[in-house]
């Protein structure tokens, strides 16, 4: 695959989403690295190298039902996101978890509200029937996406992140497509 969904110009930027691709390896695990060194968007503690990054990409599989997509700014990534498989057993099926990270030098820009109604429609143009979405409670920015499109808060597990030595609440949103 090698596609481009959206293209839009704003405020004298372009913006493009479109598949991920090999070339787009470094950029996926320095934006990922960067959220594991700062901390509060993901599980991680230690950084990723890039074949493990490579084998996360390549277990979206197959990639037209489980995309793994970056978002460009004047042609260069600025972040990225995925539709994954919620669970193994097949009666999950029609449930699709999904993730998305931003360059912190984009934060607050918009880009992770076009990556998550990116990935929304995707679920839907998919045939998926519920998106579910694991945040950490603390996330102010991702918890406001969650708000603002709609998603519903389902569970919440207290201290089930240890990061060094502070613990960090989770919260289970999800959101049906139907």
């Amino acid at each position: 695959m090698n596609e481009t969904y959206s293209t839009e110009r704003y405020e004298g930027r372009t913006i493009v989403i479109r598949d991920a691709q090999d070339d787009d390896l470094l950029d996926i695990t320095r934006i990922y690295n960067m959220a594991v060194v700062v901390g509060g968007s993901t599980a991680d503690l230690t950084p990723r190298n890039l074949d493990q990054r490579r084998e996360w990409v390549y277990s979206h599989n197959p990639r037209n039902q489980y995309p793994v997509v970056v978002i460009e700014v004047d042609g260069k990534v600025a972040g990225f996101a995925s539709l994954s498989k919620y669970h193994s057993r097949a009666g999950y099926s029609e449930i699709t978890e999904f993730s998305y990270y931003v360059d912190k030098a984009y934060a607050r820009q918009g880009l992770g509200t076009r990556l998550v109604r990116w990935l929304l429609d995707a679920a839907k143009r998919i045939g998926f029937r519920i998106a579910v979405c694991v945040v950490f409670a603390d996330n102010a920015g991702s918890t406001a996406l969650m708000n603002r499109f709609g998603f519903e808060r389902y569970g919440y597990l207290p201290r089930a992140c240890r990061n060094g030595d502070r613990f960090l609440d989770v919260a289970y949103w999800y959101k049906d497509l139907d």
